[in-house]
């Protein structure tokens, strides 16, 4: 409604001179602040913001980590209404930047190399896939590099290629880094009942070519014969066992060491989820990995096929952040587990929309 403002009336029929403005005290006051208002400020005037410095320092005496210091989506903000009503709640408005696949898939390193490049090929050729976290890969590294459309880094050991490798579509990320570092040593077979080589943990960052934003997978193979099968999400009383555990704190701390805005895990941790989200078992992977990531079970649930087929068990993993979790920079889309592969695993693929 448009309110109309009385400048004047008449009486009487005759015109009469009055003041038609506002009081005189009102003006008289209003003067009188313009005048004080000046010498009595508290704050001077405010000059102009200098250029942000990419150099950060703490007021708190606790140093910034370099995700703090990455750049941030500004987000848009929309006010909510409600029956064409202003709702008092503000909403943020968290624009997508992109749907990533991600899969972590083990090519078993037994098969013969042309079945495992044909499992290679095949996850890359899915046009949902775009970032693979492999294991047991150390007899097909030269063909991961030759993926159509895609880029892999490979790690060098005794003269060829480390079990772990990360691959991604080239079209939407490049390479920013990477790095293999040693998680544990092996067990040989004098010194105990299930031997295994040395494990260690691939950190790989990319940028999203789109938005520029950087992401960082985390890729490791944890000891077999570490859960008992007998009494499923226990550990086994075996030093790979003892190993294993060793394993996922040293994945923490390298977890921890990264700064990028988005961080997501791939493995074949040999641990059943099922059982490990019943029982929990201390230094497990839930108990353990779960201080700094979720499984994309734990966030959409396990009613997935199993992806190893032998023993009927999901062992299979892919980690998403906890705080990129918490933040909505990362929603788990949904998950599947993949068929048709010549591997004894079967790929577990998540959807994730990174914003």
């Amino acid at each position: 409604m448009v309110n109309r403002v009385r400048l004047g009336r008449r009486d009487d029929g005759r015109r009469r001179l009055t003041w038609a403005g506002p009081p005189p005290l009102l003006l008289l006051v209003t003067v009188l602040g313009l005048v004080i208002a000046p010498a009595v400020a508290d704050d001077p005037p405010t000059a102009k913001p200098a250029a942000a410095s990419l150099s950060v320092s703490s007021r708190t005496g606790v140093a910034a980590t370099p995700r703090s210091v990455e750049p941030r989506i500004v987000r848009q903000v929309e006010l909510l209404s409600r029956g064409g009503r202003t709702g008092g709640t503000v909403a943020p408005v968290r624009p997508a930047i992109d749907v990533v696949g991600v899969a972590s898939l083990n090519v078993l390193q037994t098969q013969p190399v042309s079945s495992a490049t044909a499992d290679a090929l095949r996850l890359t050729g899915r046009s949902d896939v775009d970032v693979v976290g492999w294991q047991e890969a150390q007899k097909i590294g030269g063909a991961l590099h030759d993926l159509p459309g895609w880029t892999t880094a490979t790690f060098p050991e005794n003269g060829g290629f480390s079990e772990l490798a990360v691959s991604w579509r080239t079209k939407k990320f490049k390479f920013v880094a990477a790095r293999v570092q040693d998680a544990i040593a092996g067990v040989g077979a004098r010194a105990g009942r299930y031997p295994f080589g040395s494990r260690q943990i691939a950190v790989v960052t990319l940028e999203h070519r789109a938005s520029g934003r950087r992401l960082t997978v985390l890729d490791a193979h944890l000891p077999p014969v570490i859960e008992d099968l007998d009494r499923p999400g226990r550990w086994t009383a075996t030093q790979n066992a003892e190993q294993a555990r060793k394993q996922l704190r040293d994945l923490v701390q390298a977890w921890r060491s990264v700064g990028t805005r988005w961080v997501v895990g791939t493995g074949d941790f040999n641990f059943g989820v099922r059982a490990d989200l019943k029982h929990r078992s201390p230094g497990g992977p839930v108990r353990t990995l779960g201080k700094v990531a979720r499984s994309t079970y734990q966030v959409v649930g396990t009613d997935v096929r199993p992806t190893y087929r032998s023993l009927d068990r999901s062992i299979d993993y892919v980690w998403v952040d906890r705080d990129n979790l918490r933040s909505d920079r990362i929603d788990v889309l949904g998950q599947r587990v993949l068929t048709g592969y010549n591997s004894d695993h079967r790929p577990l693929l998540a959807e994730l929309r990174f914003s």
